[in-house]
């Protein structure tokens, strides 16, 4: 029996065409609530940019790609970068120019913008944060690094920093950088653990490539028809497109709904 859902926001629950939740999965959604599923977020957002979800009261929500985890408003599991490497990569960002999105237990900021990050900012409806340089943001703790970079700069930036770091991408002009061995299943584990709940009793839904590890972490694992190839292969079931009501087939394919 399906006890816990995990959905991914941009290109599962919420469109890349419309930047909302469609009528149709709002309806699963709160129909899997009177089921008494819980169901929670998991994705490389901070909190602070979910707000995407026409307000519906998830139960908690794996962000930052399993860097913090809360349930009902309460933190049960936070994974720093180590201090050093992120005030190195930082310091990096700052000196070469390269845009970066830093993220802090509360807080969300850029160091620089351009044509670029304004373009994938709009792309993604992300909610206006604030200019703040990386070294200013690494007073505190740092739990993920979104860089706006290309395959040679990525190279370059992982040649230096990959020992301490856990690179994933979900878009082919940026990346995030969380601590070394870090990912969405681990912050599944953690909701699982806390509910007592069995990885078999747990549903999973994405379409990037850091969803891979969630989506073989859960009971089952669901690709959207928009996912990437390596996405799919990943998966226990291949659904229809974000725009094309893949929750809802899902969840019925599955006799849930």
């Amino acid at each position: 029996m399906t006890k816990a859902i995990f959905f991914d926001i941009d290109g599962t629950l919420v469109s890349f065409r419309t930047h909302t939740i469609s009528d149709s999965t709002m309806d699963c959604l709160y129909r899997l609530r009177k089921q008494g599923i819980r169901l929670f977020i998991a994705s490389g957002r901070h909190r602070l940019t979910m707000d995407n979800l026409s307000g519906f009261p998830f139960d908690g929500y794996v962000a930052m790609n399993g860097a913090l985890v809360t349930v009902d408003g309460r933190t049960i599991s936070k994974t720093p970068i180590d201090p050093e490497t992120a005030r190195n990569i930082a310091m990096t960002a700052d000196r070469e120019g390269i845009p970066c999105v830093t993220y802090g237990e509360e807080t969300v900021a850029i160091n620089m913008r351009n044509a670029m990050t304004e373009k994938i900012f709009s792309m993604i409806k992300l909610p206006q944060i604030p200019d703040i340089s990386c070294m200013e943001m690494t007073d505190g703790p740092v739990f993920q690094f979104t860089i706006f970079a290309d395959k040679d700069i990525e190279a370059r930036m992982l040649e230096r920093f990959e020992a301490g770091l856990e690179p994933s991408r979900w878009h082919p002009l940026f990346m995030d950088l969380n601590p070394k061995g870090l990912s969405k299943a681990d912050g599944i584990d953690a909701v699982l653990r806390y509910f007592g709940f069995s990885r078999e009793e747990s549903m999973a839904f994405g379409d990037g490539g850091n969803d891979i590890s969630m989506l073989k972490a859960a009971g089952t694992g669901i690709a959207m028809g928009n996912a990437s190839e390596d996405v799919k292969q990943a998966a226990d079931h291949v659904t229809a497109s974000v725009d094309d009501d893949g929750i809802a087939k899902a969840l019925k394919h599955f006799g849930i709904l």
